[in-house]
């Protein structure tokens, strides 16, 4: 971690660099594993602990204070701590080739700014399925922003070989262009942003069109799941005719049409929904099923780890620079913490951070489990 955290600019000038850098950043991280929440906190936290965190922080000067260690994450370059991360996380992940990178927004609601004069952080983050882990995020304003700032993202990271899934907000070409310039292959949701696209699509798979489709076990599947009281069956059809669809030119390496229909069955009460995907993926319906699965556990995984876990939607920092840094900080612990060795099978991360916080050795651990990174 200290070749990470070393890459990192120092926004002070010298005459004010009383703690080093790396220990400032390092009190965070630690804090954050630990579940210490506040900029006083922090401090007390790190001030009780001085003998137990020795192996680990330098502290030249002693404990830096609450708003020494404020000021200092606030004034990070947020850019710059963007860059080390995802070259770390890239290291970390090691390739792409082969695995899914969910890309999704998720709004920071308590990340607010009267000073800056900003709504509410909004960041789209960068997920890989495979190894459950945070490969980027990008800063906007505001959710609308997302289609400029996933291009953005993406020509920040490595997708050689990757399969980029984004939902419907994402289904731009440009965006679709971006992916395949970095040796990468998209799946999209379609909805109303592109209505001739999903109508001609949503028309495509008749009912004859469909049981023709049915009759090849690559371009068909089912699959049923039960469980808490809900029944749910899942029909994925592939059309691999794409030629005919109104500039479908204009989508680079069109190959796959995909329709996947939802029957859920709740307390004696059943629910019918359509989705509509295209992609450049070639695959089977049954791959094309484990995809959109897939492209949920950015949700579950991690916007869910974030806000119940983690507690970021009632982090209130009003400058957006300090809630950038802030949320990046959050996703290098939850990075180290999913790489963490486990104790026991499914052991939570929140049980993870417990065990961190009362022993200095699977504190150690976690910190350890991001040194393949460095």
């Amino acid at each position: 971690m200290d070749t990470f955290f070393d890459s990192i600019p120092d926004p002070r000038v010298e005459r004010t660099r009383r703690h080093k850098l790396t220990d400032i950043v390092l009190i965070v991280l630690i804090g954050t594993i630990c579940d210490i929440k506040g900029w006083d906190a922090l401090h007390e936290f790190t001030q009780d602990s001085d003998d137990y965190l020795e192996s680990i922080l330098e502290l030249p000067h002693g404990v830096p204070s609450a708003d020494t260690i404020r000021r200092v994450m606030s004034a990070l370059n947020p850019a710059a701590f963007r860059d080390a991360f995802i070259a770390w996380a890239q290291q970390l992940c090691a390739s792409t080739a082969g695995k899914l990178v969910a890309i999704d927004g998720k709004t920071v609601r308590g990340a607010f700014s009267g000073v800056d004069g900003q709504g509410a952080l909004h960041l789209v983050n960068a997920w890989v399925c495979e190894n459950e882990m945070v490969l980027g995020q990008y800063a906007t304003d505001v959710k609308s922003n997302e289609i400029t700032a996933i291009p953005e993202l993406i020509a920040l990271l490595d997708l050689r070989g990757a399969i980029v899934s984004i939902d419907a907000m994402g289904c731009q070409r440009n965006i679709a262009r971006c992916i395949v310039d970095k040796g990468a292959e998209y799946i999209f949701g379609l909805k109303g942003n592109q209505p001739t696209l999903h109508q001609e699509v949503l028309t495509a798979f008749d009912t004859a069109t469909c049981a023709r489709l049915e009759l090849d076990r690559n371009a068909f599947a089912l699959s049923a799941d039960k469980g808490h009281g809900r029944l749910e069956t899942r029909r994925v059809w592939v059309m691999r005719e794409v030629e005919w669809l109104t500039r479908s030119e204009h989508w680079p390496s069109l190959r796959s049409l995909v329709m996947i229909e939802s029957e859920r069955t709740i307390r004696g009460r059943t629910s019918h929904e359509r989705r509509a995907y295209i992609s450049s993926v070639d695959a089977s319906a049954a791959r094309f099923a484990d995809i959109v699965r897939s492209h949920w556990h950015v949700e579950n995984k991690l916007h869910w780890v974030l806000d119940v876990t983690f507690g970021e939607d009632h982090a209130r920092i009003a400058r957006k620079n300090g809630a950038e840094n802030m949320a990046l900080v959050r996703k290098i612990a939850i990075n180290l913490l999913k790489n963490a060795p486990v104790k026991r099978p499914g052991e939570s991360l929140a049980a993870k951070r417990r065990r961190a916080n009362r022993r200095i050795g699977e504190l150690l651990g976690v910190l350890r489990a991001g040194v393949s990174a460095t």
